[in-house]
């Protein structure tokens, strides 16, 4: 009798131990459906980042934007085109919150005592361009008294003409040789083909285009072994202090789209085809070659890369060389990412 007694009663705790474990069960599935259906019901913040040209570096960012890579971070991406707005006016206007152009602007404006602007990511920092002319110019010397095609004042292409032409075949611009801004370099290429200039500053993939057309290549800015940041990530400064993780979530869908963009040409290509309309898959895959060799896995901004942005500006800005390169850049936020494991685990996929 006492052993049924015993045993009843160890039923009835077994019973009762087993009907807590599946309230804390349930409570625990309960809690986990609701935060995933919270989840998914919280609203995705609308976020727009401004670029400067229909170039392949900027497959990346098309890239984030058409795949949604945003989601998972609360983000719903947005990509506009500056046109013949400086993409850094569309941060000044408050339009964006971020772009992604050369940091020519961010460099010049430090240099010219306005230093409300930091690139806060660096995608590349090779140049990926040179100089190029008619046949008939064999060497720089022949340059002179001819006219040649920049991009806009203190743009990329006008920076980079002004230092080679000065510092490297010691021509003075707009004296021994005649610069003439065109904007974009299609349209840098297009004067160039109808004989409207004698030379241009042609920058990727426009490079590729008078290559294949025959235009002599006068130098090459990679040869030179020239470093600028090319494709940076800026911002200014009262959005990094008050929207900081705005920042930081931004930066993680475009570290995610470059390993899409490196490790999947199919998808590299689909993008390009929808933004870069009429090229070719030659000239594509020629891009693309280059384009997924140079893109930063870890796009951390780097100060040595402003030291000599801040060189080869002072060609035209001398006050450059007493610019502080430290605050024209914070790598914090790519320290903290690559630090967290983030970037290691999209490679071992």
């Amino acid at each position: 009798m006492l052993t049924g007694f015993i045993a009843i009663g160890m039923l009835k705790e077994s019973y009762m131990a087993a009907k807590k474990h599946l309230i804390v069960f349930n409570f625990i599935i309960g809690w986990i459906a609701y935060a995933s259906l919270a989840l998914a019901a919280a609203p995705l913040e609308t976020v727009t980042i401004g670029f400067s040209s229909f170039s392949g570096f900027y497959g990346p960012l098309w890239l984030a934007v058409e795949d949604q890579l945003g989601r998972k971070h609360g983000l719903d991406l947005k990509a506009v085109y500056a046109g013949r707005v400086r993409p850094q006016q569309l941060l000044a206007s408050g339009e964006v919150p971020l772009v992604i152009a050369s940091g020519s602007g961010a460099v010049t404006s430090h240099v010219l005592g306005v230093k409300d602007q930091v690139i806060v990511a660096l995608m590349s920092n090779k140049v990926g361009g040179g100089i190029f002319s008619k046949a008939e110019i064999k060497r720089p010397e022949d340059l002179k008294g001819k006219l040649m095609a920049t991009g806009r004042p203190g743009a990329l292409n006008d920076i980079m003409t002004r230092h080679v032409l000065v510092r490297k075949w010691e021509l003075v611009p707009d004296r021994d040789v005649k610069l003439m801004p065109m904007g974009e370099p299609p349209l840098m290429l297009q004067a160039l083909e109808r004989g409207v200039v004698d030379a241009s500053s042609l920058t990727i993939p426009a490079m590729f285009v008078a290559q294949k057309h025959g235009f002599r290549e006068l130098t090459n800015y990679d040869k030179l072994g020239l470093t600028y940041p090319m494709h940076a990530l800026t911002t200014l400064r009262p959005t990094l202090s008050k929207n900081p993780q705005l920042i930081e979530k931004v930066i993680k869908s475009l570290i995610e789209a470059t390993a899409v963009f490196k490790t999947n040409k199919e998808k590299s290509f689909a993008v390009w085809r929808k933004y870069m309309r009429g090229a070719s898959e030659e000239f594509l895959e020629e891009t693309y070659q280059y384009t997924s060799a140079e893109l930063e896995a870890v796009p951390r901004p780097s100060v040595e890369v402003i030291k000599s942005a801040l060189d080869i500006v002072s060609a035209h800005y001398p006050q450059a060389k007493q610019t502080d390169a430290n605050l024209i850049v914070d790598p914090s936020f790519v320290n903290r990412i690559e630090q967290s494991g983030f970037i290691g685990t999209l490679y071992k996929k």
